[in-house]
């Protein structure tokens, strides 16, 4: 069936984006942009009253209106630093409510159980486009406040040049904004340098995320160095373009502050010569040389801006737009009937036939009801394995059946009815242990054969409150072992006929393994079981055991069987 797109995905254009993002939080950078538009035209009024304070109280010795101007000078001081104090606020809240929005989103859908439907992405990758892409796009909101407030101190300025020296206020007028379009043409070879080095960048933290995922596996497969050299390599890659990109940002910089000064100079040079010749006082030559030199900081901010700040909010947009837009691997109008009692075969529970995708290669075997299957393979093709057989990605070819129910058919929200595939990362809810197992508002459902399953009872005998006890969010009260108990715990707590577990006794020391080996068989009973690992206490246990290599079913056979027979397979789980 074709993948569903995102309802969400509204959005045209990385450009369009960052101004939706930005106009989400309006309410904030309205005010924002306001209080730094008074903050510039304050900058601006400063060099205009000190002239007006040199020619009406000093060259004309009026003591009136000296004291009246100086007064002035005084406000404007006070309004300048007021209202850049408050932009600041402002602009602080409206830039992390944006951020945080946009974050929000971007973790929805990314733990959208829906999954992708055209590619399966690495946790790294996740975690790079929720993070620093997000707070890129988020931070493209400063496009809209100082260079709307930059823009009008060249105006402002324009302004005054004109009612002294008409020439030189239609420059400034005219000049600023062809001088931002030259610029905006410039910087695409730097927004494009900008995507690259970002895309490179995300790779290498996608890689280095996936290997401390699976560096049991690793560890067990001899390809650790192998895993370590293509790292090096990507972040020698990602170097090298992080080197280009700045290199390429500080000559644009470089040119576009050069050319600034150059253009603030020679009005200056100008309005001396037009003092010199006595077409301007004193004091307006005062004015022109302070506005000019208030100007040059709001005209290179503006060449920065456009420039730099929008080409890595733009790069970052593409990255973010790619998986908000990403077709989801199911639609959920589909599979209304499905779920385990609407159509239960008598067998297999678990039917994979022709499953590829990035990494795998037309897998093809079936798990039966109470059969335990273990699964041997590199890190890269257990992950994908996990993913697919969870239904959180859709396979690009071949099909996952539950009781003869494809996992593409099934409705998002009803696939754990079928399928419980439990992450390799162990992780914890605010709530009680009781509420981390089956979850919250199920205290009904005892989790206590759980727990024993997963060797978490003598856990329980040292907590306070024994199953009662609370757990903060991210489970600092346990260790990492008995988080992965804890979660092992979950999972065989789950009530769906298919159990995928991923390494889950990474973490934990080797006489508890032995005993949730032991206690595998029993609480898996009446389940179709699929162990991803190399752990040889679980292997042991298990019916039989796939071994991958290159993405396909290398060998099967019983972990005895495959000892004898496969000196690889020693290798991999030794």
């Amino acid at each position: 069936m074709p993948a569903a797109m995102p309802a969400a995905a509204q959005t045209t254009g990385p450009r369009r984006l960052i101004v939706q993002t930005a106009l989400s939080v309006k309410r904030w950078l309205v005010p924002a942009t306001t209080l730094f538009v008074s903050h510039q035209l304050c900058e601006v009024a400063v060099p205009v009253v000190v002239g007006l304070v040199i020619d009406r109280g000093i060259v004309d010795r009026d003591l009136p209106q000296l004291a009246v101007w100086a007064a002035v000078l005084v406000g404007v001081f006070v309004l300048l630093a007021w209202s850049y104090r408050a932009g600041v606020y402002f602009l602080v809240n409206g830039i992390q409510r944006a951020h945080h929005e946009l974050r929000m989103r971007v973790s929805e859908r990314s733990l959208d159980p829906r999954g992708f439907g055209d590619r399966q992405r690495p946790t790294g990758e996740l975690l790079g486009i929720g993070g620093s892409d997000v707070q890129r796009v988020a931070f493209g909101g400063l496009l809209f406040v100082h260079p709307v407030a930059e823009l009008a101190a060249v105006v402002a300025a324009g302004a005054v040049l004109i009612s002294i020296a008409w020439p030189l206020g239609l420059a400034v007028i005219l000049g600023g904004p062809v001088f931002l379009l030259l610029l905006d043409r410039f910087g695409r070879h730097l927004r494009s340098r900008a995507e690259h080095q970002q895309r490179l960048t995300a790779d290498s933290a996608s890689l280095a995320a996936n290997a401390i995922a699976g560096f049991r596996t690793l560890t067990a497969l001899g390809a650790t160095g192998r895993a370590s050299r293509t790292y090096a390599d990507a972040s020698e890659r990602a170097r090298v373009a992080a080197i280009a990109t700045r290199r390429a940002e500080a000559w644009f910089v470089a040119v576009s502050s050069t050319a600034t000064g150059i253009f603030v100079v020679a009005i200056g040079v100008i309005a001396a010569l037009l003092a010199f010749q006595g077409a301007i006082t004193v004091g307006q030559l005062i004015t022109v040389v302070g506005v000019v030199q208030v100007v040059m900081g709001p005209m290179e901010a503006l060449a920065v801006n456009v420039g730099a700040v929008w080409a890595r909010a733009g790069a970052s947009a593409k990255r973010v737009l790619s998986l908000l837009e990403a077709p989801y691997a199911r639609d959920t109008r589909a599979g209304e009937q499905a779920g385990p009692a609407a159509t239960v075969p008598p067998a297999p529970a678990l039917a994979v036939a022709g499953l590829a995708g990035i990494h795998l290669r037309g897998l093809d075997f079936a798990v039966e009801r109470g059969e335990i299957v273990g699964v041997v393979a590199e890190a890269h093709d257990a992950a994908e394995l996990v993913e697919l057989l969870g239904g959180r990605i859709h396979p690009p070819r071949g099909t996952v059946k539950v009781h003869g129910l494809p996992l593409d058919e099934v409705d998002a929200d009803r696939l754990h009815e079928l399928v419980t595939a439990a992450p390799h990362a162990a992780h914890t809810v605010p709530g009680t242990v009781a509420a981390n197992v089956v979850g919250i508002g199920r205290a009904a459902s005892s989790p206590g054969d759980a727990l024993a399953a997963a060797a978490f009872d003598d856990v329980l005998e040292q907590l306070p409150q024994g199953i009662r006890t609370p757990l903060g969010g991210a489970g600092r009260t346990l260790s990492g072992g008995q988080r992965q108990r804890l979660a092992l715990a979950r999972a065989l707590a789950a009530p769906a006929p298919v159990l995928v577990l991923h390494e889950p006794t990474g973490a934990i020391d080797a006489v508890t393994e032995q005993h949730i080996g032991e206690r595998m068989r029993t609480a898996t009973a009446g389940r179709a079981t699929v162990v991803v690992s190399s752990n040889p206490q679980l292997l042991v246990r298990a019916d039989r055991v796939l071994v991958l290599r290159d993405g396909m079913l290398a060998a099967e056979g019983t972990h005895d069987e495959l000892l004898a027979t496969h000196p690889e397979y020693a290798e991999a789980i030794a």
